[in-house]
């Protein structure tokens, strides 16, 4: 097991045994603000990141990333990036 099927394999099932979101992935996840544009976006890795967390059936991180959407979707973003928001997760 040493191809590149396989670390995705691996990684999915590491996820799936989360009781929780890791600490380290809420700075990750934040909502990004573009200083030269004065908007602030979703970082396209950041859902990415959070649909591979939803694969944890944990009741915990199920309440995190329902928490983490209410947040982002009450955040002046652009209508693409709620729409995103609210198709994806």
């Amino acid at each position: 097991m040493r191809n590149s099927l396989a670390d995705v394999v691996k990684l999915i099932e590491r996820i799936q045994k989360y009781d929780d979101v890791p600490v380290r992935y809420h700075a990750r996840l934040k909502i990004r603000f573009d200083s030269v544009s004065g908007k602030t976006y979703v970082d396209m890795r950041a859902l990415l990141t959070i649909r591979l967390l939803k694969l944890s059936k944990a009741p915990r991180v199920a309440r995190w990333i329902t928490d983490w959407k209410n947040q982002a979707l009450a955040k002046p973003l652009s209508p693409y990036d709620k729409g995103l928001i609210a198709r994806l997760l």
